[in-house]
């Protein structure tokens, strides 16, 4: 496989809403040649909530800007920037723009090819596609 550069400016990365008034920048994907990562930073409005999921894949989150509250199983952690969590694969979790501004997180998933499976519905989507919406 050829190596892979890019420079990704925010302005340029894809603008995906996945509903609820989250929206999903790309970063790293399999579009731009990542082989071992999906990376992302996500946009979500005052009070609202990414409900509860959990993926196949690890995951970082990274608060960039905002106080988010993030349900890590049964353990509630507020984070405020640069504060990060590391949710193992399965674990069951929920993001909430807790704070005042609009908040920024910055996602790293340990694997290309991951998927999202809502808790209240049980429902498996593959990140990024169609499906992938807060709104059920």
């Amino acid at each position: 496989m050829s190596k892979q550069v890019h420079f990704l400016p925010f302005a340029s990365l894809p603008e995906v809403s996945r509903g609820n008034g989250i929206v999903n920048y790309l970063i790293a994907s399999k579009k731009v040649g990542a082989r071992a990562m999906h990376t992302g930073i996500s946009k979500l409005p005052v009070g609202v909530t990414a409900p509860r999921h959990s993926h196949n894949a690890e995951e970082q989150v990274t608060v960039l800007e905002g106080t988010v509250k993030i349900m890590l199983g049964d353990h509630e952690q507020i984070c405020r920037p640069f504060d990060s969590t590391f949710i193992s694969a399965g674990v069951e979790h929920e993001l909430v723009n807790v704070g005042d501004d609009t908040a920024y997180v910055l996602v790293v998933y340990g694997s290309p090819d991951v998927d999202r499976t809502f808790a209240a519905t049980g429902e498996t989507v593959a990140i990024g596609s169609d499906g992938d919406r807060f709104v059920r």
